[in-house]
């Protein structure tokens, strides 16, 4: 996905949450934001345990690639909300 179609993907899911959306209930410091945190530990595990030490996985040089560039990604995001949410704690 390129980065115009990854906004453009926000966007949608932007437009869909409409009304139900409370920003103010999901930004850094909130209990939603930590929700977001937890959710990318948990996936980024997942990926980790489930998938990466698949056999399946494993025995192939691409998925398992594949699947550590996800676990990757999701590291990464983690960090990103992590350090947003307790600089907002502070």
């Amino acid at each position: 996905m390129n980065p115009d179609e990854t906004e453009a993907l926000r966007q949608e899911y932007l437009a869909d949450m409409g009304k139900d959306l409370d920003p103010k209930g999901v930004q850094p410091g909130s209990y939603g934001c930590h929700e977001a945190l937890h959710m990318a530990s948990f996936l980024m595990e997942a990926v980790d345990g489930h998938l990466m030490e698949h056999p399946a996985v494993t025995l192939n040089p691409e998925w398992f690639a594949l699947a550590a560039q996800a676990h990757d990604a999701l590291f990464a995001l983690y960090q990103a909300i992590g350090a947003a949410h307790l600089h907002a704690q502070d």
